[in-house]
């Protein structure tokens, strides 16, 4: 979704609607941004099958 929104920005920013406009930027910029929080979460998560560094047997 993000991806088509991108492609169509170009052809949504010639319009002369204003209002429209700012519109499609808001939701594309709240869409990047909640993409982006996503990553950082699943990055900072740590993985359910992964046991913690603690319960790891010395070798």
């Amino acid at each position: 979704m993000i991806a088509a929104m991108v492609m169509l920005t170009p052809t949504v920013l010639h319009t002369r609607s204003s209002p429209w406009t700012m519109g499609w930027v808001t939701i594309l910029l709240g869409a990047l941004a909640v993409q982006m929080l996503l990553v950082l979460v699943e990055h900072l998560a740590p993985a359910a099958d992964r046991p913690a560094p603690d319960d790891i047997p010395e070798a």
